[in-house]
């Protein structure tokens, strides 16, 4: 891929440092058992009592391992990040973690500041991404083949057959569902 002959903006070099020491101080609180922690006692309440963050919460404490992979990929994300030759790996890489991150927070309630540092992280990824927007469309649609002509409508008629079979398997799983309902 070719260096941009576009100049790279300053704006993006602060929403990239920015993001990065964001990024480094969530993921380091993981790795510090920081976050993803509940009093003992949440775990006496019944389930019905607790709010979206403490299920959400206490969801997420119950595996260390997955908080220090978490941790581990937010420090590397922001590590890639610091650097322009590096940014675009990191902002690809970063851009459907903190789409999860984001959702969390908006759906289960999760603190302000942890939604909008999120919303902010997601939408600087999503700036760094646009920047190469060209370098983007080039790998992942202009620069890849296609199906061979002669053989197009084979292709065609089997993606076509997958959603069909996708879909005839939901059906079936509903109407079971519903009818292991009705038998109860």
């Amino acid at each position: 891929m070719a260096e941009s002959t576009d100049p790279y903006p300053k704006h993006l070099d602060w929403l990239r440092y920015l993001s990065a020491l964001l990024l480094f101080t969530y993921g380091s609180s993981k790795l510090l058992s920081r976050q993803f922690t509940l009093p003992p006692e949440t775990a006496l309440r019944p389930v019905g009592s607790l709010t979206g963050y403490q299920l959400a919460w206490f969801y997420y404490s119950y595996s260390h391992v997955y908080a220090v992979i978490l941790g581990l990929i937010q420090l590397a994300g922001g590590a890639l990040l610091l650097f322009r030759k590096s940014a675009l790996l990191g902002a690809a890489l970063m851009l459907p973690v903190m789409t999860n991150i984001l959702m969390v927070n908006v759906f289960f309630h999760i603190a302000w500041g942890a939604l909008c540092t999120s919303a902010f992280i997601f939408a600087s990824m999503l700036a760094v991404l646009w920047h190469h927007r060209h370098a983007l469309v080039g790998v992942f649609w202009t620069d890849q083949a296609g199906e061979p002509a002669n053989a197009r409508r084979y292709y065609r008629i089997t993606a076509a057959l997958v959603v069909l079979l996708v879909i005839t398997l939901m059906g079936l799983a509903s109407w079971l569902a519903a009818g292991s309902k009705i038998s109860k």
